[in-house]
């Protein structure tokens, strides 16, 4: 199979799928004077393709790369005969940006990844990493950002592929017809519900996506952590939910009822305890707090390392100062 029959397979299937109706949603927003085509790819630019008319776009990219098919979204800074100025794309990839900065975990937790070509003399391919912020060097003509997934050619489903389409295209409504401001939610903002039963098989579901070595390591660690908070909690009495949703598009690594009331606790695998606090409480204070707020009893940072002197008397002053209920809890799996 190559690359044209792929995209032919999805172009025919796209109509079941939201994602079918791009050229239309193009059409009507942009505005077109008229639909460029009825399907959304046109045919292969040797081994990759975009979405018709998304050169100048944050653009539905499909290819090939050696023996796997890649398949997401993405925004290339490599100039051309019809956007010789790449930096009309650089808004494009500041929206982007900050798309991945709010929901770049809930992403993650789909098993979409990101990965870039930086476009710089002597700088290949990027390791893949959890969607995040686009850094400063990516802003350089040449350079190519990628969000989205890979899979071997031959393992190729176009269902898949256009049910991950239909993830990322309120990605691609945002960056290209949305005003400047917080991005949108990826899902429904219903508010915390306690699902500790559904939570835990989503969990499972996200432990099967294939991750590169070094983000593999991270979240071996993280789980690894998690599953002894969770056996430490419920030997306590509580009834524990692992990555609960938050209902604004965010997991909660733990969430711990007792009586009626939650306590969420955050995770995290830094070298200090001051670390783990500065990289938890941003998180921990959302999922707390902002609108529709869960208001949990308390709210905890987790990490393997001890909490030191410094590191206890700042806590003991946020909670002065704020009156917020903020907790540190240390878990040594090997205990």
């Amino acid at each position: 199979m190559n690359l044209n029959d792929i995209l032919s397979e999805l172009n025919d299937l796209a109509p079941g799928y939201r994602f079918g109706a791009l050229q239309d949603i193009r059409k009507e927003r942009c505005p077109l004077q008229k639909r460029p085509r009825r399907h959304p790819f046109g045919r292969a630019n040797k081994s990759w393709a975009h979405h018709v008319g998304g050169r100048k776009e944050l653009q539905f990219n499909v290819g090939e790369e050696g023996e796997m098919l890649r398949w997401g979204i993405a925004v290339s800074l490599q100039a051309s005969r019809s956007l010789p100025d790449v930096t009309v794309l650089h808004p494009k990839l500041r929206k982007l940006s900050s798309m991945l900065e709010v929901h770049g975990d809930h992403l993650h937790r789909l098993g979409f990844e990101m990965w870039d070509w930086p476009g710089a003399e002597g700088r290949g391919r990027s390791s893949n990493r959890v969607p995040q912020r686009v850094p400063d060097y990516l802003y350089h003509p040449g350079a190519f950002v990628f969000v989205g997934k890979h899979a071997p050619i031959e393992e190729f489903n176009p269902e898949r592929v256009l049910q991950d389409f239909d993830i990322l295209l309120p990605v691609y409504e945002f960056v290209e017809f949305e005003p400047d401001g917080t991005p949108p939610a990826l899902n429904a903002q219903r508010g915390f519900v306690f699902e500790p039963e559904r939570a835990a098989a989503d969990w499972a579901r996200a432990t099967t996506v294939t991750r590169t070595a070094g983000v593999s390591q991270v979240s071996l660690r993280h789980r690894v952590l998690q599953d002894a908070l969770k056996s430490e909690l419920e030997n306590e009495g509580a009834v524990v939910s692992i990555e609960n949703p938050d209902g604004r598009g965010g997991y909660i690594d733990l969430v711990a009822c007792r009586d009626g009331e939650y306590d969420f606790y955050e995770i995290k695998t830094d070298a200090s305890a001051r670390l783990a606090i500065r990289h938890a409480i941003g998180q921990l204070l959302e999922y707390a707090y902002w609108p529709v707020a869960a208001r949990p009893n308390r709210v905890v940072v987790v990490s393997e390392r001890p909490l030191d002197l410094e590191a206890d008397d700042y806590l003991h002053t946020l909670k002065a100062e704020t009156g917020l209920a903020i907790g540190y809890r240390q878990v040594n799996p090997e205990e």
